[in-house]
């Protein structure tokens, strides 16, 4: 397993620090405040995941709704840097047939604000075609210590790591295993 931690790997360490707080779910920090916070730490991320793939050629997978910023910001970026990216979005944890087929020769990366038990993620890995010309990477602001075992094998980009986790609710503090959905917070849809 590779896994890439972005604050404590990083040259920007003030500023990330800065944009984890505005992004943790006990800031209550909502809207477009956190949208510009994700969409800033998708960019400074790429950078990691462009120096870490074989390819100027990706396909990014957008998990809708709580990926949506931090994957533009990903997919930016990497435009930016002169890669040719294709943007995918994603919806109910399924990639389309017409959407498999513009997968091909490129590497592909899952971008989701915030994995949990991988579910989601797991769902569109089984989806993909054996294709070994593919590398799959995924993305994600953060992920709990006791999930980042679970992709082994698979080359995990994230901002943090933590050691909290929850079930995103329409909730508007931490408790019961439950904590403020990460797209509510961002789309103010409490």
């Amino acid at each position: 397993m590779s896994v890439f931690v972005l604050d404590k790997d990083n040259n920007r360490k003030d500023e990330v620090l800065s944009l984890i707080e505005i992004c943790k779910s006990s800031s209550m920090i909502m809207g477009g405040e956190l949208r510009k916070a994700h969409y800033q730490l998708g960019e400074i991320i790429s950078t990691q995941i462009m120096s870490a793939s074989n390819s100027n050629s990706y396909a990014v997978l957008i998990l809708m709704r709580a990926g949506l910023c931090y994957g533009s910001g990903i997919a930016d970026k990497l435009e930016e840097l002169g890669a040719s990216v294709t943007i995918i979005f994603i919806n109910d944890d399924t990639i389309s047939s017409e959407d498999l087929d513009m997968l091909s020769d490129k590497e592909i990366i899952i971008v989701d604000a915030v994995i949990n038990s991988g579910k989601s993620v797991f769902t569109l890995l089984n989806q993909l075609p054996e294709n070994g010309n593919n590398s799959v990477k995924l993305a994600t602001t953060v992920i709990p210590n006791s999930s980042v075992g679970l992709f082994d094998g698979l080359k995990l980009f994230t901002v943090r790591t933590s050691e909290n986790q929850y079930k995103g609710a329409k909730v508007n503090k931490i408790s019961d295993g439950k904590g403020p959905d990460t797209g509510d917070r961002l789309f103010n849809t409490y």
